[in-house]
């Protein structure tokens, strides 16, 4: 990334005495795009009249469907056996539809390539309808659903927290692109096993700033992301002046995480031998918040915005400070889960 593309991420201020920055242009949503997907890789899609050459990203992304056709299967167990759950459950199954495609369909900035089963990875995958009997893609055999309604849920929210945990192992290997998509997949687990009762899945640890230069990319990156999380300091301290209780106490956390997430990025930037960009004196809220319900908006969209920062740190960083910007965007994705009540089906992607 060249000077002039790293210039664009700070945000102009005007004139008056106290500079304002707007939350979405400047914090959240001007950043979404800080990142940009990675060019494909040279010979991927091979010589004219030659097959396409394995893709390094195939067998993670195998896994990525066959972890989500299991999941889907189990869904559809649950749901034949307890049609009562469907008002939980048809929501959070309609999301794994979504997720298919998503990991069936070629990756920005990528050529379709060949998968190691040796079929194209942008090929649809058949997940069966829902209604006939599931059964495990893996072994052919009909799933097993517990003897209760609770324990059938409870070990639907194991699962998704298995799942997640998996796609957290495969962030250090894969490409750039896919491993945005799958800390946006995880990040979606946790909503879904945290909704399930089962609590969110271990996120990667945040390592220790490192004394230690960074690539451009993965600078700017960290910067528009410490310009977000400056931004969201600021919008709940605006929030929670209008909340009180548990929504008050919610908030007061959110605020405290959002601190400590901007402290800790400070001191990596600064350890990479950088300045670390400055806060604006304020920021212009994309709406008035004078009551409760404007305050709880307000948060829901600010998690939602910063979920797509965070996914762009994960693509353009490597190592144990992906894993750090996947578990940040873990944490936004069930904080917005939190204020909305409902999740998404990729979350800091377009589709979610």
């Amino acid at each position: 990334m060249d000077d002039q593309t790293v210039a664009s991420l700070t945000v102009t201020t005007t004139a008056s005495a106290l500079r304002r920055r707007s939350l979405l242009s400047a914090g959240l949503l001007g950043l979404l795009s800080a990142c940009g997907t990675t060019p494909a890789r040279p010979g991927a899609a091979g010589r004219p009249g030659q097959p396409a050459t394995l893709d390094p990203d195939a067998l993670p992304r195998d896994r990525a469907v066959r972890a989500t056709t299991a999941l889907a299967a189990r869904y559809d167990a649950v749901l034949a056996a307890y049609p009562a759950a469907a008002g939980t459950l048809r929501p959070l199954r309609a999301e794994l539809t979504a997720q298919l495609a998503a990991l069936t369909r070629p990756l920005p900035g990528t050529a379709p390539t060949t998968s190691s089963t040796g079929a194209p990875t942008g090929s649809p995958t058949a997940t069966g309808p829902t209604g006939t009997p599931a059964a495990d893609p893996s072994t052919g055999t009909p799933v097993t659903v517990p003897g209760t309604r609770a324990a059938a849920l409870a070990a639907l929210g194991t699962a998704e927290q298995g799942t997640a945990q998996a796609r957290y192992a495969d962030l250090a290997t894969v490409s750039p692109p896919l491993a945005r998509l799958l800390a946006a997949l995880a990040a979606n687990g946790a909503q879904h096993a945290v909704l399930l009762g089962a609590g969110a899945p271990a996120a990667p640890p945040v390592p220790a700033p490192a004394a230690a230069p960074l690539p451009a990319s993965a600078l700017a990156a960290l910067q528009a992301t410490l310009s977000a999380e400056d931004a969201a300091v600021y919008a709940y301290g605006v929030i929670g002046a209008q909340l009180s209780g548990a929504r008050r106490a919610r908030a007061d956390a959110a605020y405290q995480a959002h601190r400590d997430r901007r402290g800790a990025l400070q001191q990596r930037i600064a350890a990479a031998g950088a300045v670390p960009v400055a806060a604006a004196a304020a920021y212009q809220l994309p709406s008035p918040v004078s009551d409760p319900a404007s305050a709880v908006r307000l948060a829901a969209l600010v998690e939602q915005r910063i979920c797509a920062v965070h996914a762009n740190a994960v693509q353009a960083t490597a190592g144990p400070l992906r894993g750090a910007m996947a578990a940040a965007l873990q944490q936004s994705a069930l904080d917005a889960l939190t204020w909305r009540g409902s999740g998404t089906a990729l979350p800091g992607l377009a589709d979610g």
